[in-house]
């Protein structure tokens, strides 16, 4: 089972008070007890802007939990870059004391069986000063020499819950663009609203790294907190794309019974069985990866349902 997303948890003693800590500040961050690393990969989830159904939270942590990942960094002020009353604190109980664990951008790290390093960021976008702290990322990537930077994560789109999630993305070299191809990602064309972490891509060449993207389309009308079957299918992309001989079969389980109860939903409701009958065959006839093209054969109804959700998720 995968545990709930890291940035709402506490970690449970602060290794600042204890003895012999290496702390290092690079940026905004806080580096602790970093291990010796050669040319780690990193890997970012980033909330909420592409972590619908908290796909990519959940696949960071379950690498984290496979490899044994450790916390090693975080900000030092998370206030100065977040809301707090929109990215709430949580009060909570840890033997019998009140404890308050607050929003954070926090990073781990794993090595995976070929001893390989990898940096995974738990990323909270900014509510202000995005600008300082896209370049606090890029700091830490200078500062621990990542070679490669990856986004992983999900958005809504007109696809079919009854149809393996596509994904769409793109690199900035051709290697690592022909291996997301073999591992079945389609090249994205995507134009318009955007992160301010995208700009990291093109700086991260200037910085001799190679940037990345994985994203996930997943059915807007099936809109999961978990959704276990797009965790199942970004994390067989990542195995596809980096060897990582992912044991899967539990969640694959998990995906099956969560489609089960989706099928259930569909049958009570004819306007979803419509429709859901016109994305499948959008999905069928191979339609670009990056959303419907403008002449597509969606009902008006649909697409009018499909722009409500976008208009509610900005």
């Amino acid at each position: 089972m995968v545990r709930e997303p890291h940035h709402e948890r506490a970690t449970t003693n602060d290794p600042r008070l204890c003895d012999n800590v290496r702390v290092t500040k690079v940026g905004p961050f806080e580096l602790i007890d970093v291990p010796p690393l050669s040319e780690p990969r990193m890997l970012v989830a980033l909330q909420p802007w592409v972590d619908v159904g908290s796909v990519g939270t959940m696949a960071l942590t379950f690498l984290e939990e496979t490899f044994g990942g450790q916390p090693i960094g975080e900000l030092t002020r998370p206030g100065y870059f977040y809301d707090f009353t929109r990215y709430r604190p949580t009060l909570f109980r840890r033997e019998g004391k009140r404890e308050v664990s607050v929003p954070n951008t926090r990073l781990h790290h794993a090595r995976d069986k070929d001893e390989r390093d990898w940096l995974l960021l738990h990323a909270l976008e900014p509510h202000a000063n995005g600008d300082e702290y896209t370049q606090g990322i890029l700091d830490l990537c200078r500062h621990l020499n990542v070679r490669e930077y990856t986004l992983i994560g999900s958005m809504y789109a007109p696809v079919p819950h009854t149809r393996p999630p596509l994904a769409s993305g793109g690199a900035s070299d051709g290697a690592t663009l022909a291996r997301l191809r073999e591992a079945g990602v389609r090249e994205s064309n995507y134009e318009g609203p955007t992160t301010i972490l995208a700009g990291i891509t093109t700086e991260a060449e200037k910085l001799g790294m190679i940037s990345a993207g994985v994203i996930l389309q997943l059915p807007a009308y099936a809109q999961l907190e978990r959704d276990y079957t797009g965790l199942y299918a970004l994390l067989g992309y990542l195995d596809k794309l980096y060897g990582l001989g992912l044991k899967l079969d539990q969640l694959h389980g998990q995906s099956e019974r969560q489609t089960t109860a989706i099928n259930e939903s569909v049958a009570d409701d004819a306007r979803l069985k419509t429709w859901l009958t016109e994305m499948e065959e959008a999905y069928d006839a191979e339609r670009p990866a990056d959303g419907p093209v403008e002449d597509s054969k969606l009902s008006p109804e649909l697409e009018s349902f499909l722009r409500d959700v976008e208009g509610r998720l900005e």
